[in-house]
C-alpha cells in the first residue's frame, strides 16, 4: 500500500469514493493539496484531507472503501492528516459528521457545540450551508505536539 499526496488526476476517483460513502463531493477539490490518498495495486482505496482556515483545519474526508475497512488504514490516514496540519501551523482540527461520531471519538475528537467553532470555520460553506445544524461538530487539538487550545 502506498500513501501519497492527492493530485488532480485523482479527483474523479476521489469523488466516486466520496459519493459511494455518502459524503459530500462538492468543493473539496479547492484544497486538494491537503489531501492524501492510499493506493493498493494502483487503485485508490482511501483518502483524507482538510481545508485550512487561519490556524484551524476542517477535516473534509476520512474514508476507506468497504473491503479495506478494519485494517487501520483510516487511522494511518488520520495520522498523516494531523502531521500535515501540524507542518502548516494548524492548532486544531474540526470535523462535521452525521454518522461517524463514535469512530472519531476513538481518534481523539470530542463533540463540541457549533457555537464554539472558530469564526473562520463558521464562515465556511461546509459549516453554513452544506451540513445541516443537526450534524455533529467535533474538535481535536494537537496534544501530542504540545498544542492546546
Amino acid at each position: 500500500m502506498n500513501y501519497r499526496k492527492a493530485i488532480g488526476a485523482d479527483l474523479n476517483e476521489m469523488r466516486k469514493i466520496r459519493v459511494a460513502s455518502e459524503l459530500l463531493s462538492v468543493d473539496f477539490a479547492e484544497h486538494l493539496e491537503n489531501f492524501i490518498v492510499i493506493e493498493d495495486a494502483g487503485e485508490i482505496i482511501g483518502l483524507g484531507g482538510f481545508d485550512v482556515y487561519d490556524d484551524s483545519g476542517l477535516v473534509r474526508s476520512l474514508v476507506v472503501i468497504p473491503k479495506y475497512r478494519g485494517k487501520g488504514i483510516a487511522k494511518n490516514i488520520d495520522r498523516r492528516i494531523e502531521d500535515n496540519a501540524y507542518h502548516l501551523s494548524i492548532k486544531a482540527l474540526y470535523f462535521l459528521t452525521e454518522s461517524a461520531v463514535e469512530y472519531f471519538q476513538k481518534l481523539g475528537f470530542a463533540v463540541q457545540q457549533r457555537i464554539k467553532a472558530p469564526i473562520s470555520v463558521m464562515n465556511t460553506t461546509q459549516f453554513r450551508e452544506l451540513c445541516p445544524s443537526s450534524v455533529t461538530f467535533m474538535f481535536r487539538n494537537f496534544k501530542r505536539f504540545g498544542y492546546i487550545k
